[in-house]
Parts: structure tokens; sequence; C-alpha cells
């Protein structure tokens, strides 16, 4: 047994900030202390809500909007936007570049859509979920004016940033998590590096190191861009 593993993830998180490592409660504590301060957030791929928690405990005065397609988890995050003492809602669609629907896989974290073509194996659970562009979603809400976007979609990203309309280049930060192999169909580091920098954005800071078991090759890691006229990246002094 993991004994790791038994620990409570507020403890596991107090540990990991004593030992200085480079956490998401770190980072978004880092980005406050620089000036950052958010009015709006979207957390798209809020799954259980951990990381919308977290970060409402960095900018307790921020609003919250939730996305989430796997539909056993929606009362679990409704349930959590009404203990939040802001205004947080949650939407339970798939975000990509385009409206309709998609075959989607439910496997809790790793949950991703599939393709037309994707022939089912023994014991996988596949559903039919709505998909929604972030441009409509956020349309007509004081959300088209959203300051940090938090991504993690399973290698849709970039998809769900083609959808983003205008939004995609006014956020001032925006968190993803990408692969820096190509294990399946999603893009990897350089081709996200690219879209953001035509976007106009730059890179930030790199957190969360993953490694696949067969090499220990480095496989996936959140990057953090600011847009190029953040006040976030102004300065050139040392200290």
């Amino acid at each position: 047994m993991n004994l790791f593993s038994l620990i409570p993830r507020s403890w596991k998180e107090y540990l990991r900030h004593r030992a200085g490592a480079i956490t998401v409660r770190a980072r978004l504590n880092n980005l406050r202390e620089a000036g950052f301060s958010p009015r709006r957030i979207i957390d798209a791929g809020a799954f259980m809500g951990e990381w919308t928690e977290l970060a409402h405990s960095i900018y307790p005065s921020a609003e919250l909007l939730l996305i989430e397609p796997q539909p056993h988890l929606t009362a679990k995050l409704e349930a959590l936007c009404r203990r939040l003492p802001v205004t947080a809602s949650v939407r339970p669609v798939l975000l990509s570049s385009q409206s309709g629907r998609a075959t989607f896989r439910l496997q809790e974290s790793n949950s991703q859509i599939v393709p037309p073509d994707h022939k089912p194996v023994a014991g996988e659970r596949l559903i039919e979920v709505e998909m929604a562009t972030l441009a409509d979603l956020v349309a007509n809400t004081e959300f088209a004016q959203c300051d940090l976007i938090k991504l993690d979609l399973q290698g849709h990203e970039l998809e769900a940033l083609a959808g983003a309309g205008e939004l995609f280049g006014r956020a001032e930060v925006i968190f993803i998590e990408v692969s820096w192999l190509r294990i399946g169909d999603v893009p990897i580091a350089e081709e996200v590096i690219a879209r953001f920098t035509q976007k106009g954005y730059r890179l930030y800071d790199v957190l969360g190191f993953n490694h696949r078991p067969l090499d220990r090759a480095l496989w996936q890691t959140d990057f953090i861009f600011v847009r190029n006229d953040s006040a976030l990246i102004s300065s050139r002094d040392w200290a």
C-alpha cells in the first residue's frame, strides 16, 4: 500500500509547500503576490472541483464558471457552487471548436472525446455529450471579460481555444495541460507554444512534471501563459 495516498489532500499540499515543491497553490499565490487579481475565473475540465476550490482560496472574490461534461459530476459541482460565497455556476458541456454532439469516454480524470470511428473495447463506458464553444457559453455574460482560464481537457485544449472567440487573446492568464509526447491524437508542447505565440501570449511558468512509466520520459506538464502586454512580465529588474 502507498502510505502517501492515505494522507489528506490538505496535508499533502502543506508537505509539498514545506519541501519547496512547485505546486499549483504556490504558483497561484505567486501570481497574486505579483499583482494579478482576476475578477472572473473559468475552470474548464473542472472534474471534482478541486482546482476551483484552490483558486477560490487564493482569489476569494473572483466569480467562477465551472465547465465539466461528465454528467455524474454535475450535482457535486453544483453543490460546491452553492457553498461558495461568490457567484459560481456549472455548465455540463464539452468544450470544442464547434457546437454539436460527441462520443465521450468516461474514465474519471482521464475522460476524453473519442473519434466517430472509434471501436469500443470490453468494459469501456461511452456516452453522448453536448459540445459547445466557449465563445457561445460566455456570450452576453460577464465571463466574456474573464481574466483567468484553466484548461485540462485531455488533449482537446487547442480545439476548445479555437472556439473561444475573442476570449482567447483577452484573458490575461491561461493555465493549460500540455503533452510533450504524442501519446494519442494530441498536440505537443511546441505546437501549443506556437499557437499561443500567434495569439499574443508568452510562456510564463511550468509546473506539474509527469513522466511516462515506459522510460521515464517527460510526458505532461502544466503551462501558464500570460498576454504579452501583461504587467506580470513588464519588469526587467532582478530583485
